[in-house]
């Protein structure tokens, strides 16, 4: 004779009902924060996207809405010129220095991974750069390129104009931003680098691999998650760069070095047209959003954790 036994009864979790200080806590925590981000953060870009639907005075007031005429006159108006030009020269200003800062660092990183005499004084020299402030280094390297005076045409032996000749401007804007980035990422990536496993390139080296197959099929899907980092780090900071230009060729000769960044301050604080250049600022903004979350959609294909 058997007998069925009774199904057991499901227990429903009780759930603890939390104090109002429980709730608010977490909150408390993140207020000192949350109010630095609202005034220094979450104000301006409230005040830029208003600013953008008005025509300004000459002090910054917002006097006569225009709803989205400020962005159709930079996008197709009458300073649709000038905005497409300083966006093409950004567009390949970022791609040279966000990919050469990324190659320098890793570079330099490699190159210090292993010890060696006088490793501490190399790595010493690679970091410089993060500790340059990058008017200080457009001021130091505007004597050394000057015409007349400059040390590199001394050593040449030729009497170029460095800043003034649209040949040269470019480039050198770009290997100096190059450089200045070239510091903090030799600082990630030499700490990603020095925490890949020892064991894998024993591994390597039993199997017959050489140094660059080690490089490629150990090294580089390694450190990815730091590679995918710092191109976002360096694609954010070559959109903002302003100081060398401003310094140094102030958007010419012929707008070659006009930068987006330099192009707002010239429209807001130049030809007062704070209207306009809050659009520029809000269609940079979205910009940068956009190639960010590209970014973050073709993580998960080319970065191994």
């Amino acid at each position: 004779m058997t007998t069925k036994m009774a199904p057991a009864r499901k227990i429903k979790p009780h759930k603890i009902k939390k104090t109002t200080y429980e709730i608010i806590e977490p909150w408390l925590f993140l207020l000192p924060a949350l109010c630095v981000f609202a005034v220094f953060l979450y104000y301006p870009l409230g005040k830029t996207i208003y600013l953008s639907t008005f025509l300004t005075d000459k002090f910054g007031n917002a006097k006569i809405y225009r709803g989205f005429q400020n962005y159709l006159d930079i996008l197709n108006g009458k300073y649709s010129r000038e905005f497409w030009n300083s966006m093409w020269v950004t567009v390949r200003f970022v791609f040279f220095v966000a990919t050469g800062g990324l190659v320098m660092g890793l570079c330099t990183s490699l190159i210090t991974v292993n010890k060696f005499p006088g490793k501490a004084f190399a790595s010493a020299i690679f970091a410089m750069p993060i500790a340059i402030a990058s008017s200080a280094a457009a001021m130091s390297f505007k004597m050394i390129l000057h015409k007349s005076i400059g040390l590199l045409n001394y050593i040449l032996g030729t009497s170029i104009n460095w800043l003034s000749d649209p040949v040269w401007t470019f480039p050198i804007i770009c290997i100096l931003s190059i450089w200045l980035a070239s510091g903090i990422n030799f600082i990630f990536i030499g700490a990603g680098l020095r925490n890949v496993p020892d064991e894998l390139y024993e591994s390597a080296s039993i199997d017959g691999a050489g140094y660059w197959r080690k490089l490629w099929n150990i090294t580089l899907p390694c450190i990815s998650p730091t590679l995918f980092f710092q191109i976002i780090i360096n694609i954010i900071n070559a959109f903002q760069s302003f100081n060398l230009v401003k310094l140094l060729t102030m958007g010419g000769p012929q707008e070659k070095t006009n930068l987006i960044v330099y192009s707002i301050y010239l429209d807001a604080f130049r030809n007062f047209r704070f209207g306009t250049a809050a659009a520029r600022s809000i269609v940079l903004f979205l910009i940068i959003m956009v190639i960010t979350l590209i970014q973050f959609r073709a993580e998960k294909r080319s970065v191994h954790y």
